[in-house]
């Protein structure tokens, strides 16, 4: 086992000499060989010039893993990790329960969004202040444990009964807002595909889906009646990547006839490339 169960970090704004608790959450969870990590950050407590940088605080280093994107709801991102005897692999390197120090999520020198599971140990190369921020932080986590622990665990274990599969899936996955207006998708990979009806399971062998995960780490799925043609509820799987002539001809053959994006498709515009499929 990598982890005893779940762990959740709970976020702080540090902006300068300003520190403010509240900002989000980060969970992981350890299932199979695998540890999910979600990340949510709220939307006030984001730029909307973008520019965030995500690091892993691991043993007195920094790791960094991604940029991430700011949505409607602010910043949610998930990724699986996988487990190797008994050890978390990220980046190629394998990391034990004890090396995982935080999460800092960067926006510039002086502005960073932080968790800590234990204070980061110090290293040769930290800047003047660092040890002073870790103190602050510290601080401002327990301030919002206080407050906001007892709330969000119960939420996270809260067993809810849903109208249709829809509403459970929503629960189930990170929401996200890809076309930047009010629909909703949920971020999915391809081993989720069991949600789907069965015809549809066999797209976890599909080229060009695979290639669009492996490219960008997650697929997204759901209902749109404008690509419907506003016929009833239809569900549509959509793989990430950038409009192309080319590349729309291997997608038609793959059997993803549509693409989506925010505004008007044009030329190098990063979308989706969307099929129809039931849940």
């Amino acid at each position: 086992m990598f982890l005893n169960g779940k762990k959740v970090l709970y976020l702080s704004l540090l902006h300068g000499e300003k520190s403010e608790g509240g900002a989000g959450f980060v969970k992981f969870t350890e299932k199979g060989q695998e540890c999910r990590l979600d990340i949510q950050v709220k939307k006030n407590f984001c730029r909307e010039d973008g520019g965030y940088l995500l690091y892993f605080c691991l043993d007195g280093e920094e790791v960094f893993i991604r940029e991430l994107s700011v949505q409607a709801d602010g910043i949610i991102y998930s990724r699986n990790f996988k487990i190797q005897n008994g050890k978390i692999v990220i980046q190629g390197r394998f990391y034990g329960e004890n090396d995982i120090e935080g999460i800092r999520i960067k926006a510039g020198a002086d502005c960073v969004i932080a968790g800590y599971l234990k204070e980061p140990k110090q290293k040769k190369n930290v800047k003047a202040g660092g040890a002073r921020e870790n103190v602050v932080i510290n601080r401002e986590m327990e301030k919002e444990r206080t407050v906001f622990a007892t709330d969000l665990d119960r939420e996270l274990q809260e067993v809810r009964v849903f109208e249709s599969k829809w509403e459970q899936l929503m629960n189930d996955y990170p929401q996200i807002h890809p076309f930047g207006d009010e629909r909703v998708f949920i971020s999915i990979e391809p081993k989720d595909f069991i949600i789907l009806q069965a015809s549809y399971q066999k797209l976890v062998n599909n080229s060009f889906l695979l290639h669009g995960f492996y490219n960008y780490r997650y697929l997204i799925l759901g209902p749109d009646k404008e690509m419907g043609n506003g016929s009833g509820e239809c569900f549509y799987l959509g793989v990430p990547g950038t409009y192309f002539e080319r590349e729309k001809m291997v997608a038609v053959m793959f059997g993803f006839e549509g693409y989506e994006c925010a505004g008007p498709v044009e030329i190098g515009k990063f979308g989706f490339y969307m099929r129809k499929v039931e849940l």
